[in-house]
């Protein structure tokens, strides 16, 4: 007797498997891979929501110093880099990183022309023209797809008043409002939006708050978390973040020395150290600092900067508060890029 052949097709759309196993892909791809995966059927869109969870991580952007048309992403996890290809936007050399938020860039380019761009989506929105002047500091509130978007420029005039500009999406020109407010240094990172106000802190002891519905802005005098020696040969940074509504405050004094991060409490507008993050990663720049929830519970560095550790970029400078330790041990080969920034997936990239 002959034997018949019996083929059986077992090929099945990929929407037959598991919502469940899905997920357990979306945890082991690079971050491209993550955002191409709920395109792959209509039963995956779903898919879209878990890439903003903890599972995806902020990314590190930055360009390069010469007439190329590529933005850099780099993903401080996997060590991977992947490049953006901006040409509509002229020359990398003349676009700077301003603030980033929800997946958007707030991008200065040739020192005059303001916009709003999400570089995964291609969105873009030009911001009215600003007029030129001593710009201190940059930042919005959220999604300028969301109605209550707002954008907020800080300047300085002879080192005595504050004009603070505003703009909402739909809006034809800026809203600018001049205060008088004595600096006494250079504002070291961008203010920071959370409970409907913008916080801005010079790490003097001076907090300032800009109510944007009132257009009031108060300046508390709060005992600085740190001393800081003016005329010390170190240079003391400082990063200010938002994170589950509390603002949260990080300082180092060099590579090599020990980080303090600070929380305000807002009711008596005072600073109090904290001795770990809790369940948070953070992602250190004096553009844009980042609180998020861990990437991995065994995660040994939960701190990471907008530094290289040499000149090959292919792995961000960290550091352990559990441990103590830095990534690398050896710091003088730092490299941190003039243009670089944090920035997040958007849901609608």
């Amino acid at each position: 007797m002959k034997k018949e052949e019996c083929k059986v097709d077992i090929s099945r759309p990929w929407a037959d498997l598991p919502i469940e196993l899905a997920e357990l892909l979306l945890s082991r791809l690079y971050l491209m891979d993550c955002l191409r995966l709920p395109s792959v059927c209509k039963a995956w869109n779903s898919l879209s929501n878990l890439i903003q969870s903890s599972k995806v991580h902020p990314w590190f952007m930055y360009t390069t110093n010469d007439k190329s048309c590529l933005w850099r992403l780099f993903d401080p996890v996997y060590g991977k880099e992947y490049r953006i290809d901006m040409t509509w936007l002229g020359f990398s050399q003349d676009i700077s990183f301003r603030y980033s938020k929800d997946g958007w860039l707030l991008v200065l380019k040739e020192d005059k022309y303001l916009f709003l761009i999400n570089p995964l989506t291609r969105e873009c929105i030009d911001l009215p023209e600003k007029d030129h002047c001593r710009f201190v500091g940059m930042s919005f509130s959220s999604s300028p797809t969301n109605s209550d978007c707002m954008v907020l420029v800080v300047s300085s005039y002879e080192h005595l008043f504050l004009e603070i500009s505003t703009w909402r999406p739909g809006e034809d020109e800026w809203s600018n409002m001049i205060f008088y407010y004595r600096f006494c240094c250079p504002v070291p990172c961008n203010p920071v939006f959370t409970g409907g106000k913008f916080y801005y802190y010079p790490f003097r002891g001076k907090l300032s708050v800009y109510d944007p519905n009132k257009r009031t802005l108060q300046t508390f005098k709060t005992k600085a978390p740190l001393e800081i020696d003016e005329n010390a040969t170190k240079i003391m940074r400082g990063y200010l973040m938002e994170s589950m509504g509390d603002l949260i405050t990080v300082f180092r004094e060099s590579p090599e020395d020990r980080l303090r991060i600070f929380k305000l409490d807002q009711q008596k507008m005072a600073w109090s150290e904290l001795d770990d993050l809790g369940d948070f990663n953070i992602f250190l720049n004096h553009r844009t600092s980042l609180a998020k929830p861990f990437l991995d519970k065994k995660c040994p560095n939960p701190i990471y900067f907008s530094q290289f550790v040499d000149e090959h970029c292919k792995s961000i400078a960290s550091n352990s508060l559990e441990t103590k330790k830095w990534q690398p041990a050896d710091s003088s080969a730092l490299n941190e890029p003039t243009n670089c920034i944090w920035i997040e997936h958007s849901r609608r990239a």
